[in-house]
């Protein structure tokens, strides 16, 4: 219970944040923390990408965990994509900005998705962590996944940045690749991992439902 309390708590800690970034850089990568939009876009394609390994079909339903301003969903409709797209973040100004915008499509104040869908998809997700306890921090991402998934009729994709050693630095966390790799591996059934040179510094995590 007290880690549900705490995991409550560093929601409100990431929502004060987004608040002061969308302040200050507006409705932009740098509003949510990103670089560009170019490095958005390179993990929008290998995210992409990956989405066929669960399935070929053209009509999946997608739900953006995290999705910000749902600049996934720009990527997509920009590259013909027609996938079913549904946008989930805990910050509300986010989610009025992205109904306001994308108006035939649905968008919640959530932490995981509220409807069934066939992928969860979160980029840069848990990228940002608001605690320097980088175990608490992975039991938050666990403890998250553990919620998208029973949504999910396929399965999950999120990516993550890495180094040799697991850290958060300047509110950034950074895992190890087999570390991770083990602790998704004790908590879900199945677990692959993908990298590629086109963004060097993240790792991509695939988790089946079945």
């Amino acid at each position: 219970m007290k880690q549900i309390f705490l995991f409550k708590y560093y929601n409100l800690l990431l929502q004060n944040t987004y608040n002061r970034t969308l302040k200050h850089n507006g409705f932009t990568p740098c509003g949510v923390c990103w670089n560009s939009q170019k490095s958005q876009y390179i993990r929008f394609n290998i995210l992409t990408f990956l989405v066929k390994r669960f399935s070929l079909n053209n009509h999946l339903k997608i739900a953006d965990v995290g999705c910000g301003y749902a600049e996934l969903l720009n990527y997509f409709l920009k590259e013909n994509k027609n996938y079913v797209y549904e946008g989930y973040d805990i910050n509300k100004n986010m989610i009025d900005f992205c109904r306001n915008k994308f108006k035939n499509f649905n968008f919640y104040t959530e932490s995981f998705p509220v409807n069934n869908c066939d992928i969860s998809i979160m980029s840069g997700t848990y990228n940002y962590a608001v605690t320097n306890s980088i175990n608490s921090w992975e039991d938050y991402l666990i403890h998250n996944l553990s919620q998208c998934i029973t949504r999910c009729n396929l399965g999950m994709i999120f990516n993550l940045q890495f180094e040799k050693k697991r850290s958060i630095r300047n509110n950034i966390y950074y895992t190890n690749i087999t570390f991770m790799y083990d602790l998704l591996t004790k908590n879900f059934r199945r677990v692959e991992k993908f990298f590629s040179n086109k963004s060097s510094k993240d790792i991509y995590f695939l988790i089946y439902k079945n």
